[in-house]
């Protein structure tokens, strides 16, 4: 009896708490998660980024052709895309003309892809060209 008593007592007592090793371990597996998590929602969020400038892109093209339909023309290359918010067919804020990395949209008209304007962004990168996240957004594609 007395046996089984010892032993329920060394069974009970080595069960407190945690080893330095099992916290490590512990420690490692979250930080590794926590990295995964991070990487994957920067993927995520250039992508959203991506596909609004995509999306805005068409909003342009859409408010060119009401304003092609109002005045018989499409603003001139200087006038940019500024000509639809003085025309009332933008929203006037800070960020109307500005891609969602922040920099102004590019507008070109007469395009050199088509008999329409020309409008684009640079992407993440704001320079021309790139690949991936970095490539340019365009309406002639």
């Amino acid at each position: 009896m007395k046996k089984k008593l010892k032993l329920i007592k060394q069974t009970a007592c080595s069960s407190q708490g945690f080893t330095l090793v099992e916290l490590i371990i512990v420690i490692a597996i979250l930080t590794l998660l926590g990295t995964l998590a991070v990487t994957q929602y920067g993927g995520i969020l250039q992508k959203a980024k991506t596909d609004a400038a995509k999306a805005e892109i068409k909003i342009f093209e859409n408010q060119l052709k009401i304003y092609y339909a109002s005045y018989g023309q499409y603003p001139a290359t200087e006038e940019g895309l500024q000509a639809l918010i003085t025309a009332k067919l933008l929203e006037d804020n800070k960020n109307a003309l500005n891609d969602p990395w922040g920099n102004p949209y590019n507008y070109r008209y007469p395009g050199n892809f088509s008999d329409k304007p020309d409008i684009w962004s640079y992407g993440s990168d704001g320079k021309e060209g790139g690949e991936g996240d970095a490539a340019d957004i365009v309406n002639w594609e």
